[in-house]
């Protein structure tokens, strides 16, 4: 287990290199962390985060990508989390405005599909279970960003680095009914996200690719958290982002990026990047 006083000294070192919009040496060259002392740091910087007038507003989950030992070219999806805060959950009226980077060095944008939790899911919950936990569902893009200087990126470094978090940007909610949240795993198979930048369509992501189905990214996270028991389970009022469907793809100031959204009852997305 990593030294308390070594994870609160990279815990507000990361916290003042954002605040910077900073980049510093990556912390697993420092020192050989595990998985749990990622987690550790992450937590003392939620920690100093809430100290300063912050709320935790809900969990992020996405996947690292790890070019897997035995198959060449292969890369294998490892899942992990971070928090979310007050100050980071943007709502955009009529899903559309303007948003700065005046914060960041370096941000991509990811789309997401978010949810909101209006019931505590039950131990050992099921998808379906989990399902009928969901009070709203949204489209959102996700601002994310490495915080470190480094060749090559590794899971501890992003676990520890806010889970590269930067900001969550959701459009309107859409409460989820009991009948559509019984379909609602099949319903997320058949639908799509396209994402463009001034016009011009950049990527694509489906509900039938692997990982990107929202309720799966939801059951791993549960699952997560209930083989975690040092940090909370989900809460009733959690907002999740469920992982993105998209390739990360860098973004500017000046740049107005478009989403559109099929087979779910969800308005796209229009957001103009500020400096």
């Amino acid at each position: 287990m990593l030294m308390t006083g070594l994870a609160n000294r990279y815990a507000h070192q990361l916290i003042q290199a954002r605040e910077a919009a900073e980049f510093i040496p990556s912390l697993s060259s420092r020192y050989p962390l595990t998985i749990g002392d990622a987690y550790e740091i992450a937590a003392r910087v939620a920690e100093i985060r809430i100290a300063e007038g912050e709320n935790i507003v809900g969990r992020k989950l996405d996947y690292f990508l790890e070019t897997s030992s035995d198959r060449i070219g292969k890369k294998n999806r490892l899942p992990f989390w971070s928090w979310l805060f007050d100050s980071g959950v943007h709502f955009m009226e009529n899903s559309e405005g303007d948003f700065s980077l005046r914060h960041t060095s370096a941000p991509f944008v990811e789309t997401e599909i978010i949810f909101r939790l209006g019931r505590l899911p039950p131990e050992g919950a099921t998808i379906g279970q989990l399902a009928a936990c969901i009070e709203w569902m949204a489209h959102g893009l996700e601002i994310t960003e490495y915080p470190f200087r480094a060749a090559t990126r590794s899971l501890v470094d992003t676990i520890a680095g806010f889970g590269q978090h930067h900001a969550l940007l959701v459009g309107e909610p859409k409460i989820v009914s009991e009948g559509s949240r019984k379909s609602l795993y099949a319903v997320m198979e058949c639908a799509g996200l396209s994402l463009a930048c001034n016009n011009v369509i950049r990527t694509a992501g489906f509900g039938s690719s692997p990982c990107n189905n929202p309720l799966q990214g939801l059951l791993i996270l549960y699952q997560m958290l209930a083989n975690m028991p040092e940090f909370s389970p989900l809460q009733v009022g959690d907002i999740i982002a469920t992982g993105t469907w998209t390739k990360p793809l860098p973004i500017q100031p000046g740049e107005v990026w478009q989403t559109a959204v099929s087979g779910l009852p969800l308005s796209g997305l229009t957001v103009a990047f500020t400096a």
